[in-house]
């Protein structure tokens, strides 16, 4: 008996110290990780964090009117619905989500959308037929964001598809205006709203950056 109790009270020892050599271990390498790591300054580290992605992802240009001209209107805008709220006016007010969705689902760059809907409609406040703000065929629709919807789907697939019914040449304002409008100063007009609308939302995003640095 006397030898059992002895055997069991050897293993119990030698596991004990198994245990606390792999403490010692652990704690060894957590003191080296201390040593090795380098002092972070967190507000700094979160404020160059942020002006990266300002820059990087959320940076909108100020085009020229020559750039507007030639922009490829398949292309996302790079604009959120935060930054239409920044320009949109009278009846346009509320539609922001509508615009951006209508350009994710179709692919048609929303400040252009909106800006036929302002040049075509006074920003939303007189259309000839109900919710139709884009002077987009012959009917109505039950909502302002439903006519969002049907337009970007139309210029999406008969305006801007290359050899669609409607291709004016370009996936451009001048290309759409074409086709789109009996006025050969249409894309001009627009144009200008997309400028203004762009420097507007522009501005916005440099301040912000402004304000990170």
């Amino acid at each position: 008996m006397i030898v059992i109790c002895a055997s069991v009270l050897g293993v119990l020892w030698a596991a004990q110290n198994l245990v606390k050599e792999a403490e010692r271990n652990e704690a060894a390498k957590v003191e080296a990780m201390y040593k090795e790591a380098k002092t972070v300054n967190i507000p700094n580290a979160l404020r160059t964090y942020t002006a990266d992605r300002l820059t990087k992802q959320e940076s909108i240009p100020a085009y020229s009117i020559d750039q507007i001209y030639n922009l490829d209107l398949r292309k996302p805008s790079g604009v959120t619905a935060a930054d239409l709220k920044l320009v949109t006016s009278a009846g346009l007010v509320g539609l922001e989500d509508a615009f951006v969705d209508a350009e994710e689902k179709y692919g048609v760059n929303c400040v252009f959308l909106m800006s036929i809907a302002s040049l075509e409609s006074a920003k939303g406040t007189m259309m000839f037929r109900p919710n139709n703000m884009f002077g987009y065929g012959r009917s109505g629709f039950s909502s302002k964001a439903e006519g969002i919807n049907v337009v970007a789907k139309g210029l999406s697939t008969k305006y801007l598809k290359p050899g669609a019914s409607l291709y004016g040449g370009s996936p451009t304002v001048k290309g759409v205006n074409k086709r789109y409008a009996a006025n050969p100063q249409w894309y001009a007009k627009v144009g200008n709203y997309m400028k203004e609308y762009y420097a507007v939302i522009s501005k916005r995003h440099s301040e912000a950056l402004s304000r990170m640095k």
